[in-house]
């Protein structure tokens, strides 16, 4: 093991670019996998991305208007509460399309549960007619900031100053009412009234749940959701998306590996009189085979580690959209998870590819073989001779 090591340390010392060059090939496999992986997370689930952003609700429940449910707030294992904030079920109309909607009252945008602006502003003290609608409802009824929305059966006007993503269950016609937020004197007439619970454990739904009828009673509440239920809505849409960006993973994954693996077995070829040197001194096969998996695997290692480090701490600083998709994919559940896993996959995939091209070095003989000489030319026919000397081409 001893003379294996100073091999090893003496290598080193001598091809020192060729380890450098191993190392940060390495590192940014690893660096351009871990980056992959958090657009993947930021283009096929933008439900989480928005959930993430948001700091959105764990469990949503709709209560009448009487129930107190200020009460929610001191719940064991709820870690901060949106509302209640009072609703109102209304018809909206605009260029001849109609959607049922929840007018919900809130006077400043929410720290929990927040939505987030994707065009117009946030609601205005100045226009107290002024709404701001969910994504899907906005594109159900065709609307954008600027335009006037009616109540049918009512002579009331609505204006949209601005379109927003929400993290809760989206507007689906005939079965979920989508989300207009308005000012609290906008909804005159309230039916309930409804409140988010942020959970210190998100698995604890169902003892939140049971714990909110304990205290407000179970006539009080109308309507839960919990946020499983509306990623599960959500993420149905994007499942074929997903699927078709992580086959193109695994191939840049293999990609990846064969260019290491050419790198390492053409870095071998050239140590083959090395090779030769160490058998004839008395190294076995499996001795150089270890020596060079150990070596490379340490290069393989020390790149991953690196990457690994460099996104976890330098990612969000990206500029443009990709840096984004970083600090986003840092506050997702699994996000920990892929960060171990991605190296380690490398590195593993790395090592197998390595052991094949160390297993054809410890083949290599201890003297090295002579090519054999080519066969001397001679043996020429007599019709051939016979061309040659009428000038025919040979």
């Amino acid at each position: 093991m001893r003379a294996t090591l100073r091999w090893a340390h003496s290598d080193l010392r001598t091809h020192r670019g060729e380890a450098l060059f191993l190392v940060l090939a390495t590192a940014g496999v690893v660096a351009s996998l871990l980056l992959a992986t958090a657009l993947f997370g930021y283009a096929t689930n933008p439900w989480q991305r928005t959930f993430t952003q948001a700091r959105g609700a764990h469990v949503t429940l709709h209560t009448t208007a009487p129930a107190d449910a200020a009460k929610l707030a001191g719940l064991d294992g709820v870690e901060s509460v949106a509302g209640p904030y009072p609703t109102a079920a209304v018809t909206l109309a605009a260029r001849g399309s109609r959607a049922s909607a929840e007018l919900r009252g809130t006077a400043e945008q929410p720290g929990t549960g927040r939505p987030l602006i994707t065009s117009g502003r946030w609601l205005d003290p100045g226009a107290p007619d002024g709404v701001v609608l969910e994504s899907s409802l906005a594109r159900a009824l065709l609307t954008t900031p600027g335009d006037t929305l009616t109540v049918p059966g009512t002579a009331r006007t609505l204006t949209v100053v601005g379109v927003a993503d929400s993290a809760e269950p989206r507007y689906r016609p005939g079965e979920q009412p989508g989300l207009v937020w308005a000012l609290p004197s906008a909804v005159t007439d309230p039916d309930g009234q409804v409140t988010g619970l942020r959970l210190t454990d998100p698995a604890d739904t169902g003892y939140a749940v049971q714990r909110a009828v304990t205290v407000l009673g179970a006539g009080a509440i109308g309507e839960v959701s919990t946020w499983q239920q509306a990623r599960a809505e959500a993420q149905g849409d994007n499942r074929l998306l997903g699927q078709v960006l992580g086959l193109f993973g695994l191939g840049a994954l293999v990609a990846a590996g064969f260019a290491v693996h050419g790198a390492i077995s053409t870095r071998i070829r050239g140590h083959l009189r090395d090779i030769s040197v160490l058998k004839a001194i008395g190294f076995t096969p499996g001795q150089v085979v270890r020596v060079f998996l150990l070596q490379h695997l340490g290069y393989a290692l020390l790149g991953a580690v690196a990457a690994a480090a460099l996104t976890e701490a330098l990612g969000s600083g990206i500029p443009g959209r990709l840096g984004e998709a970083v600090g986003v994919w840092q506050g997702l559940p699994g996000h920990t998870l892929a960060l171990f896993v991605v190296p380690v996959g490398a590195v593993l995939f790395i090592g197998a590819t390595t052991g094949l091209a160390a297993w054809r070095a410890g083949r290599a003989p201890p003297v090295p073989v002579p090519r054999p000489a080519p066969p001397e030319a001679g043996g020429l026919t007599g019709v051939a001779r016979r061309a040659l000397g009428a000038r025919v081409p040979p």
